[in-house]
């Protein structure tokens, strides 16, 4: 494998070049028009939400005090609140590009989230070119020369948690018949350039990044999923739009598909695993820029809060992560099929 990146490298200029010419020129590259917009703010298209409601075929319900819209089927339930960025979707958490915007007596959301987030997680089939599921490359976060967190106290190194992670998970993947792939099987440095292109080397259908949270602050836990960032959106860390916002990566092609995974993962980890939900997120990743199938990352936890950090250490939790994000990718994988075969 190390001779196989030390290729990958000399020749990652001319994948990448090869990359946006050829995807440029596919069906799924671009993705479908934006719905038109209603209204202009903050220098972006806003949709109305009553709109979205017909749209998609559910009820719309806005609170007398004009600060929450609801949007509702049998089975669904979408909460959006004025001045925020995060909805609720069946009580889990989803973070959007833009704030939710009181206009005139009514909510709107940014066609950018309409489009790339709000469609992929309730109407995924309206998007062409439905990605099949067999290869799976897991990414193991850190290794080598780069530990990642350090909990001192625990006696608990990150790329050491993660590369047990993504054994366990590799088994039970190739127990449900996946051909599955890892970017390391060892305490060895990968640089995060050569992760997607590993991934791109063995034709992956899907990227899983593996990793562990830690912050100064010790009363901070839970559980994150990101998926990389559409254009033209801020990732979640921050609300203002810069410009390498503004371009388009690789792995913008597969953004509904990345989407839909990336959410049932976060959604298993927190019915399997309880705890703190803090949501399903999106960040331009340098290990995810290149990647040329649907992928996601998972911060299963904070080394730095001593509870958390003590469950992680556990092999029984640690297995336990791996069987939830199992699930998760599982029912990904049927809710591919059953858009390719209605």
């Amino acid at each position: 494998m190390d001779t196989t990146f030390r290729q990958l490298v000399m020749l990652r200029s001319w994948f990448l070049i090869l990359t946006l010419i050829g995807l440029s020129a596919s069906q799924g590259w671009s993705d479908p028009p934006l719905a038109s917009a209603d209204v202009t703010l903050f220098k972006t298209p806003y949709i109305n939400l009553g709109k979205v409601s017909g749209q998609l075929g559910m009820k719309y319900q806005l609170s007398k005090d004009m600060k929450e819209g609801i949007l509702s089927s049998r089975w669904t339930k979408v909460r959006f609140k004025k001045d925020s960025r995060l909805l609720l979707l069946n009580n889990y958490k989803v973070y959007l590009g833009y704030a939710v915007a009181l206009y005139r007596g009514k909510l709107y959301i940014s066609t950018y989230d309409y489009h790339k987030t709000i469609k992929p997680l309730l109407t995924p089939q309206v998007f062409t070119s439905v990605p099949k599921l067999k290869t799976i490359v897991i990414d193991p976060g850190h290794g080598g020369k780069n530990p990642g967190c350090i909990n001192k106290n625990l006696g608990m190194i990150e790329k050491d948690m993660t590369l047990d992670l993504a054994k366990r998970l590799k088994r039970l993947l190739e127990s449900r018949g996946y051909r599955v792939f890892l970017t390391r099987d060892s305490d060895r440095t990968v640089e995060n350039q050569n992760r997607a292109l590993f991934a791109n080397h063995v034709k992956a259908d899907l990227f899983v990044c593996l990793h562990f949270n830690s912050v100064e602050s010790r009363s901070v836990k839970g559980i994150e999923t990101y998926t990389f960032t559409p254009q033209n959106q801020p990732s979640t860390a921050r609300s203002r739009l810069i410009e390498e916002d503004r371009k388009l990566f690789p792995a913008n092609r597969d953004n509904p598909w990345s989407t839909l995974a990336g959410f049932y993962v976060q959604r298993q980890l927190i019915k399997t695993m309880g705890g703190v939900d803090r949501g399903f997120k999106r960040a331009r990743f340098s290990m995810m820029i290149d990647l040329q199938c649907p992928g996601f990352l998972v911060e299963g936890g904070f080394f730095s809060h001593y509870e958390e950090g003590r469950k992680i250490k556990t092999i029984n939790h640690r297995v336990r992560l791996s069987e939830a994000i199992t699930n998760g990718i599982v029912t990904y994988h049927k809710t591919l099929n059953r858009i390719a075969n209605p």
